[in-house]
C-alpha cells in the first residue's frame, strides 16, 4: 500500500510554522509579503535569476506550497487578489487557533533563551 502524502504541496513544518506566525499577526497576506517577514534573509538568494519575475518566483515557492498545504489542511483560505494580481491569503478559525499556539511556542523559546534570562534578574546596588 502506497503511503499517503499529508503535505501534498511538500512543505516543511517550519514554512508552515512562519505561515501560521505571519498570518497570526497580519490577518493577510500574500505569500511574497509572507517570505519577506519570515526569511528576510532569503530575499536576496536568487539574484541571478535573468527577470524580476523569476527571481520572485523562486523566493516565494516554498511558502506558497506551505500556503497550498494549510489550504488543504482546513488552516488557510484564498482572500481574493491583489492589484498586481498576488493571491491574498487569510486564516479560518481553525488557522488562527493554531496561530496562536505558534505565537506562544514562539515565545516561549524566546523567554527560555538565556540572555534575555539574565536581562530579568534584577540589578541590586
Amino acid at each position: 500500500m502506497a503511503k499517503r502524502k499529508t503535505n501534498e504541496a511538500g512543505s516543511s513544518t517550519g514554512h508552515r510554522a512562519d505561515v501560521l506566525r505571519v498570518l497570526g499577526v497580519l490577518k493577510a497576506a500574500t505569500a511574497d509579503q509572507i517570505q519577506r517577514l519570515s526569511t528576510p534573509h532569503l530575499t536576496y538568494r536568487h539574484t541571478t535569476k535573468k527577470t524580476a519575475a523569476v527571481r520572485k518566483e523562486a523566493r516565494t515557492a516554498s511558502h506558497r506550497g506551505a500556503l497550498n498545504d494549510l489550504r488543504r489542511h482546513g488552516l488557510s483560505v484564498d482572500g481574493g487578489r491583489t492589484r498586481g494580481g498576488e493571491e491574498v491569503r487569510l486564516l479560518t478559525k481553525d488557522g488562527l487557533a493554531a496561530a496562536g499556539l505558534e505565537l506562544d511556542r514562539g515565545r516561549r523559546r524566546w523567554a527560555a533563551c538565556p540572555r534575555v534570562q539574565a536581562a530579568r534578574v534584577p540589578r541590586t546596588r
